[in-house]
């Protein structure tokens, strides 16, 4: 039997209604995010999705503590540093998504304001995955430098209505901002 992206979505939400640590949750869903990335046209589950690589992103899934996106990267492009607010999960299903990651170096006592020291990047291919644990860890910018690239991203908790920091490294200065509807980083 096909496990499908709506298969992947009802266990997830049962992962994360457990109430489990963000660790414990994250080691959960891992195994199932594999799985259906591990099929490249896993996003042609869903009704009215009939291309498996498709050239805008969308919601899968949306609950009080889970959101899941497609999302897809054109080339040569990516999202500034920023955070989430929470822990989150890839999944690339195709090309090549490159995760820059900083440790926040300052003691958060000036307002609007942080120190960044980048610390090893995360590559993940196709069939790859990788998560980006709670705050403050999830400091993060995402690269795409070798075509365009599709992935499944999963949040554990609302993204849309989760204020989030982007953080400029030459100023320090740190801005908030909401989700956007079409999902991106």
């Amino acid at each position: 039997m096909t496990y499908t992206l709506q298969d992947f979505a009802k266990e997830a939400q049962r992962i994360v209604d457990r109430g489990d640590s963000a660790e414990r949750a994250i080691a959960a869903i891992a195994g199932p995010l594999e799985r259906i990335i591990s099929r490249p046209d896993c996003l042609t589950d869903l009704p009215d999705r009939d291309d498996p690589d498709p050239d805008e992103g969308f919601m899968i899934h949306r609950s009080d503590n889970l959101t899941i996106n497609a999302v897809v990267w054109a080339p040569e492009s990516g999202a500034p540093v920023h955070n989430h607010n929470g822990w989150a999960m890839e999944g690339v299903i195709s090309g090549i998504e490159l995760n820059r990651n900083f440790d926040r170096t300052d003691d958060g006592s000036r307002p609007w304001f942080a120190t960044l020291e980048e610390r090893a990047p995360t590559r993940v291919e196709a069939g790859e995955t990788t998560f980006l644990p709670e705050p403050p860890s999830d400091i993060h910018a995402v690269e795409i430098r070798h075509g365009k690239t599709v992935a499944i991203h999963v949040y554990g908790l609302d993204l849309f209505r989760q204020w989030r920091y982007r953080f400029d490294l030459d100023t320090g200065k740190v801005e908030p901002f909401g989700m956007r509807t079409r999902p991106r980083a």
